[in-house]
């Protein structure tokens, strides 16, 4: 029996369900969630709705909070998960990301970037790691949120930590294909992308550091087609606006098949090795192989994506899993009224709480006008 533990079955933790509900070898479905009210109607109607397309998988639904170590661990020791999708944060900003704030406290948010709402991501994830830790289980974890930080954080601290993230570079990756496949008429098993580069190639373009390799049919055309051009085909998506749950829920899913071993899969990942940014890799028995082209080494496209990490933010992690912000970033959230230097875990929940509080003065009516 093939069992899939998904932590958090929130909006991007549902699109997950639905996909593992209709996924061939995938015997169970686990699901956690700290809300008493929505998780198991949810999944069960998504269960039933699986049925539609001759599906019938078994599912147990547990009501539980990360921040619960015991009662989790419990949980892990008896469910015995093979891959755990983690899609639980504390908070997302998206309402903020809509909101009609002030022109100045805007230009803030940018100067302080993505970063700044670490603490939601980071927290609930080591809360996770914490229990598996307890429970004493061997098991792959695919973390879906913001992986090209949190993992490499995770490992820092623990010693492990995360197999795998879901979409960022990998997305990038899917908007090159689509744009070949459109403009040059290139079925995709003729093209061979490989693409190192961050999260933040998302939301800043070709700017920032990466490296990238176009191969059609074994010539090497990279240098043929703009990167920013290929990322905004056929127009830009603008990912404040729209709900893009469903795309790193099937990126996430990808990845937990491919951990459970249905077969070598060459794709791009987030978060591999506990290592900042992505990179194309190799899932391969249940590991995750990094599969760099020939121009490029290890070490060189590791420096790659931690340079790229100071456009989210992040100036460094050090070695007890610190994250360290830019300048830039430091001096957008002092005079947003939420200063700190760096988060680091004996702190994370005290530096959520604050980040919530911050959040909904900003949110309301005299935070936005302030």
């Amino acid at each position: 029996m093939t069992t899939v533990l998904v932590s958090g079955v929130g909006a991007l933790g549902m699109f997950a369900v639905e996909l593992l509900a209709r996924s061939a070898g995938v015997d169970r479905i686990v699901t956690v969630k700290r809300s008493p009210w929505s998780g198991p109607s949810r999944v069960n109607l998504t269960m039933i709705g699986a049925v539609f397309q001759g599906h019938a998988k078994q599912w147990r639904h547990h009501q539980v909070d990360l921040a619960d170590t015991g009662a989790m661990a419990r949980i892990l020791d008896h469910e015995r998960p093979d891959v755990i999708l983690h899609t639980a944060t504390v908070q997302s900003p998206r309402r903020l990301m809509n909101a009609d704030v002030d022109p100045r406290i805007r230009e803030l948010l940018r100067s302080a970037t993505f970063g700044m709402w670490l603490p939601w991501h980071l927290l609930p994830a080591a809360q996770l790691v914490h229990a598996i830790d307890a429970a004493g289980i061997d098991t792959a974890v695919v973390n879906a949120s913001f992986p090209d930080i949190v993992n490499p954080a995770l490992h820092a601290r623990f010693g492990h930590g995360p197999d795998a993230g879901a979409g960022n570079v990998e997305v990038c990756v899917a908007q090159i294909v689509r744009y070949m496949s459109d403009v040059e008429s290139v079925a995709p098993d003729r093209l061979d992308v490989s693409l190192v580069g961050s999260h933040a190639l998302l939301g800043h373009g070709p700017d920032v550091p990466h490296h990238l390799k176009v191969v059609i049919d074994g010539n090497d055309v990279t240098g043929k087609h703009d990167l920013g051009t290929m990322l905004a085909w056929p127009e830009p998506i603008q990912w404040s606006k729209v709900d893009d749950f469903s795309l790193f829920a099937a990126s996430a899913v990808k990845n937990v098949l491919a951990l459970m071993g249905q077969g070598d899969i060459r794709t791009h990942v987030s978060g591999a090795q506990g290592l900042m940014g992505g990179y194309p890799a190799v899932i391969r028995d249940g590991r995750v192989h990094l599969d760099l082209p020939d121009d490029l080494n290890r070490d060189a496209a590791i420096a790659i994506n931690e340079r790229a990490a100071a456009w989210d933010g992040i100036d460094r992690i050090e070695t007890d899993g610190t994250v360290v912000f830019t300048s830039t970033a430091r001096d957008a959230m002092e005079e947003l009224g939420c200063p700190t230097d760096a988060i680091d875990f004996d702190r994370i929940e005290e530096r959520s709480n604050e980040l919530s509080e911050f959040y909904e003065r900003i949110t309301t009516m005299e935070g936005i006008h302030a």
